[in-house]
């Protein structure tokens, strides 16, 4: 079975305290069998322009294995934002932008919300939006009315909801068909409920930390799914919806519905 981590960072974070190198970062997908990681730098980094360019070094020096997902707190002049997350896409051949709820500080009626999937729109990429930790921007239900002003836009629910708000997560999943469900730091039972209602098809594996990788698959194996279904959430949903390893340079909005 082929793994694809469809969350994971390099860099520094001052927001949470964090450091990964991509070193150490290689080194844990060896050691645990990930073939693919999608890689963005923590919300609370100085500059995330230069994490971007580390990201791109690494898919370069390691192709197939590392796909990057541009991430840029989206306060300010809207035409900065947009040229960093255009510049990520077009010239670094990154797959998705992330929307960092806690870490950037970003709620439903920030301006900085809609330049986020306004740049997704335009450029044909997912976003990947924080849930869990950091209520209320991070509780899924606030996105619902622009998940719902977007249906041609894929969206992941990271963490899907982080074991707080996982009913929330899995309702607004099972109102729009164009999210899916990331794994990481969400309740294993939710993680059950989850893969009955909406199938596993939409439920993606992801570890956010280096050290949680490992309880991350576990937590993942103890689902019980047959074959076809474990390989779709540890890998082939997210292959699919990033639209990686295919040859092609990004995923194709909607693609995989």
């Amino acid at each position: 079975m082929t793994i694809t981590d469809a969350h994971a960072h390099v860099g520094t974070c001052d927001v949470f305290g964090l450091d990964q190198s991509p070193a150490d970062l290689l080194a844990a997908m060896d050691r645990y069998g990930i073939r693919t990681s999608l890689v963005q730098p923590f919300p609370g980094v100085w500059h995330p322009s230069e994490v971007h360019d580390q990201i791109a070094r690494m898919a370069a020096d390691h192709p197939g294995r590392v796909y990057g997902i541009a991430s840029v707190p989206p306060h300010g002049p809207p035409q900065g934002y947009l040229g960093e997350i255009r510049r990520c896409v077009e010239d670094l051949g990154f797959v998705g932008v992330k929307l960092h709820t806690i870490g950037h500080a970003v709620g439903p009626a920030s301006p900085g919300a809609e330049a986020v999937v306004e740049a997704a729109s335009d450029l044909g990429i997912p976003v990947l939006i924080h849930t869990g930790m950091g209520i209320p921007f991070a509780d899924p239900g606030v996105w619902l009315p622009m998940i719902q002003r977007h249906p041609t836009v894929p969206f992941v629910l990271c963490h899907a909801g982080g074991g707080i708000v996982g009913g929330a997560a899995l309702a607004v999943a099972r109102t729009c068909d164009n999210v899916w469900l990331e794994s990481s730091a969400a309740g294993s039972q939710d993680l059950r409920g989850m893969r009955r209602a909406i199938g596993a098809h939409r439920l993606l594996y992801g570890s956010d930390l280096i050290g949680a990788i490992p309880v991350e698959m576990a937590k993942c194996h103890a689902l019980e799914l047959e074959s076809a279904d474990e390989a779709l959430v540890f890998g082939e949903a997210a292959v699919r919806l990033f639209g990686i390893g295919t040859g092609a340079a990004g995923p194709t909005a909607g693609a995989s519905h």
